[in-house]
């Protein structure tokens, strides 16, 4: 599968990795062959006090271009306020035009660094996809918003503009806050019933309603 949320699952999942060796221990001698199944504990929905640690940024485009060994990646610049400039690889090269790959977005930036591709990753830019992630669009800050703004919600006053602290990722807050993070019937990014927005107005998507954010 190759989407977006093809290679930010790399985020979720590297903390599960030593855990599940742990968990497939029995504590006694392991008979050869034996199968240990790993029992995937259900994790309770997020709260909007965990989107809240979820630093999200408007950035805009500095540069991008295709990964030189991957048909899936983009390697991005990206301005994410404050004269820092963040470099991105972002599974896109799918679905979105090389042209398109340009002005405003919005970013998540205190996600621990990877590797994709051999290219070094720090943070992810957020979009839109639809069930079966043969679409997938950038979200778009509201006209006139500035590069490093943070991404607030309406009706909730807790989002600040300091910068959040990396999330560590056996928190599982990511895991957590996607499946309510969502596109509503007019394209407003949601979370939960909490619209994302701007100093100057709400983040949309172009056209994908009821649609899953990642």
């Amino acid at each position: 599968v190759s989407t977006q949320s093809t290679w930010d699952k790399q985020y979720l999942m590297e903390s599960t990795q030593e855990q599940t060796q742990q968990e497939q221990q029995t504590g006694g001698e392991q008979q050869p062959n034996q199968v240990v199944e790993k029992k995937e504990k259900e994790l309770p929905p997020g709260t909007v006090d965990d989107f809240a640690k979820i630093d999200i940024r408007v950035g805009k485009f500095v540069d991008v271009w295709k990964h030189p060994e991957s048909d899936k990646l983009y390697c991005e610049k990206i301005d994410i306020g404050e004269g820092e400039i963040r470099e991105i690889a972002s599974g896109l090269q799918q679905f979105i035009k090389l042209e398109d790959m340009s002005g405003l977005c919005l970013v998540m930036v205190n996600l621990k660094p990877k590797k994709l591709g051999g290219f070094p990753s720090n943070g992810m830019v957020v979009c839109a996809s639809n069930d079966d992630h043969t679409q997938v669009e950038l979200l778009r800050p509201a006209e006139g918003s500035q590069v490093g703004e943070r991404i607030t919600l309406e009706g909730y006053d807790k989002i600040t503009q300091e910068r959040a602290a990396v999330l560590n990722p056996k928190h599982k807050i990511l895991e957590k806050c996607f499946p309510l993070m969502k596109t509503d019937d007019d394209l407003n990014a949601c979370f939960d019933t909490y619209k994302w927005a701007t100093s100057t107005g709400q983040v949309k998507s172009s056209t994908l309603k009821n649609s899953s954010i990642s």
